[in-house]
């Protein structure tokens, strides 16, 4: 099950950032296009799967060295899920744009085929994964809230809801909640502490899907501005309206919790600048391996 670790094998955001400002005042916007990756490990292999995703990130790391380019170099955010599948895996990489994905994996193939082929040809692979699929998301900011009141580089959380609405109601609900939720969040600790970016997915999932990323500095921040809030602070005509549409709108909806894992993500320097804790969190140049082969090529 070998295969060539692309910057979709797993956040620009959300996720990981394109932005290359470390110093400005207020967090980038969300990236155009993610693609997400959810991994299913096999039972009993989490501690196996770390140290092979850390061997990727090592590789990515090298990869990025030798690309001139910045635009060009792979990073990614990587999931653990507080509940829900104990051994799943999420990772979220974020691009500038469809043709900055196809640039990217170009240059991942190249080096694959040439000055790094051995160090693509020599990451393990342990049959460790019970199944891997991908879908991939644009931004849609006309649809998110709060965007710039949370960095995701000072986050370590994320709340991720996936909204499955019924085709033909798409536009009918997210006016709605432009119009009765939001209101609501206004009145809410929501409006200045909390960031949702709403995506929606273009590829990997069923149509008329939608993802809303909420970064999280603390788990805390899910009891001082929760948004269990927002209903209280609705009228009775919102709550009814909002209701009603939401009755024959709505397919499904689910809510994750993830905490952010540094030690299978790999973000850029001026990212992680961004992050102003007192404790390092964010790889950005790991460690090589206790024992590496050497590759033909170089450094350029």
């Amino acid at each position: 099950m070998k295969r060539i670790f692309q910057a979709s094998s797993a956040l620009c955001l959300l996720l990981l950032t394109c932005a290359p400002a470390a110093a400005q005042a207020a967090a980038p916007p969300p990236p155009p296009v993610l693609v997400i990756t959810r991994e299913d490990i096999k039972p009993g292999k989490m501690d196996a799967h770390a140290e092979e995703a850390l061997a990727n990130v090592r590789v990515m790391a090298k990869a990025n060295a030798m690309i001139a380019n910045k635009e060009s170099r792979n990073y990614r955010i990587g999931m653990s899920p507080i509940a829900g599948n104990q051994n799943e895996v999420t990772y979220v990489v974020a691009y500038g744009s469809f043709a900055n994905m196809e640039a990217r994996d170009r240059e991942v193939e190249k080096l694959a085929a040439g000055a790094m082929k051995v160090d693509y040809a020599s990451l393990p692979d342990k049959e460790l994964h019970a199944a891997q699929a991908s879908l991939v998301a644009v931004y849609r900011p006309d649809l998110s809230y709060g965007i710039g009141n949370t960095d995701i580089a000072e986050a370590r959380y994320m709340a991720m809801t996936t909204l499955r609405l019924k085709p033909g109601h798409e536009e009918e609900y997210w006016e709605a909640q432009q119009k009765y939720v939001n209101p609501a969040r206004d009145k809410t600790p929501l409006k200045a502490a909390a960031s949702y970016a709403v995506y929606q997915v273009t590829a990997g999932a069923l149509g008329s899907t939608y993802i809303t990323f909420r970064p999280l500095k603390s788990l805390a921040d899910l009891d001082t501005a929760s948004a269990r809030l927002v209903r209280p602070a609705m009228t009775e005509e919102g709550k009814k309206q909002m209701d009603a549409v939401a009755d024959h709108a709505i397919v499904a909806t689910t809510t994750l919790y993830y905490a952010f894992n540094p030690r299978i993500s790999l973000v850029s320097p001026e990212f992680a600048a961004r992050d102003k804790s007192a404790v390092a969190f964010w790889i950005t140049n790991p460690a090589p391996a206790a024992t590496t082969t050497a590759s033909a090529g170089g450094s350029q």
